[in-house]
């Protein structure tokens, strides 16, 4: 890797970080986030992970060229707390009703990233219900639960997985220079959840003592208000409670090869049991980096090359 593509991960992540800090504070009233829609190819919709911001989808929609529109789809700030985020059904209800008004005729392009790949599956089975056609799927690196898919621990996989792993998580993690300052933010988001429980209590509500988004995210959460804090921890247990149903429609899952070994994702058993005729495709990335250049590159590449292949969209 040159010094030149180091450099890139360290300012994408630095963007990424003030842009999620500008978006925490910005007043969003729409769903639909149009991030290139001045572009001639056929629509394509994203849905956002936990935080629920859909800005940060600008690195891709640049990656993918000012050909393909590109849409976010975002939680409104009146929607972002604990009770908007109550079940994976309802928030995919809402934002359905919400792009078939925005798109009343054709067939839709969906996509989704993180936790939002959760929340697309059951928006393209709600599209289809209505007679609306999803012509594609796309999963950026998301993680779907209760299949019965995943591989215990008593499954020799399991733990050669993480063995396998820790070589290249390793020297990704050093390459992109952020070892500390992810402590560092780790440290920080288990404080604001330590005052948050301690204003749970103080309020007399039971303190949920689980896994929590603060292990798992990045996000600076003082950039949040404490209602923001609250709606990304809800979705982040939300999305472990939805139970998938099959899926017959075209499925295209990009997956990271490079996993956290503390936390490895054994994803592609899960979304082949659910959408049979899933695609899968592993980048050379990690989950973070996926949906950023210089990584996104190509994954924006290959998902072009199969959006061409499903010929002209109506919008």
């Amino acid at each position: 890797m040159t010094v030149a593509t180091e450099h890139e991960f360290v300012r994408m992540k630095r963007l990424a970080e003030a842009g999620f800090a500008r978006e925490a504070l910005r007043r969003v009233t729409d769903v639909i986030l149009p991030l290139n829609d001045d572009g001639t190819g056929p629509a394509f919709y994203c849905v956002h992970d936990v935080t629920g911001v859909a800005t940060s989808f600008r690195f891709f929609a640049k990656m993918l060229g000012l050909r393909q529109r590109f849409y976010g789809i975002q939680t409104p700030t009146k929607h972002r707390n604990p009770e908007f985020v109550s079940s994976i059904r309802s928030i995919s209800q809402h934002y359905v009703d919400e792009l078939v008004e925005f798109q009343p005729e054709g067939s839709f392009l969906l996509g989704g990233y993180s936790t939002g790949a959760v929340i697309a599956l059951e928006m393209a089975q709600q599209l289809r219900a209505r007679g609306r056609e999803v012509s594609l799927l796309v999963v950026f690196d998301g993680e779907l639960f209760n299949t019965g898919a995943a591989i215990g621990s008593r499954h020799p996989f399991y733990w050669f997985e993480p063995i396998w792993s820790l070589p290249r998580w390793t020297t990704r993690v050093v390459k992109e220079r952020y070892s500390f300052q992810l402590l560092r933010r780790k440290a920080v988001n288990k404080v604001s959840a330590a005052h948050r429980a301690i204003m749970t209590k103080l309020r007399g509500e039971v303190v949920r003592r689980k896994l929590t988004a603060e292990n798992f995210v990045s996000i600076n959460f003082n950039h949040c208000s404490l209602e923001h804090a609250n709606y990304i921890h809800s979705l982040f247990h939300t999305q472990f409670d939805y139970v998938p149903t099959e899926y017959s429609g075209r499925v295209l899952v990009y997956a990271a090869k490079i996993q956290d070994p503390a936390r490895l994702r054994h994803l592609t058993a899960a979304w082949r049991k659910i959408a049979p005729v899933s695609e899968i495709v592993e980048i050379r990335c990690t989950h973070v980096t996926m949906m950023r250049p210089p990584d996104g590159y190509a994954v924006a590449k290959h998902l072009l090359g199969r959006i061409a292949e499903l010929g002209s969209v109506s919008h």
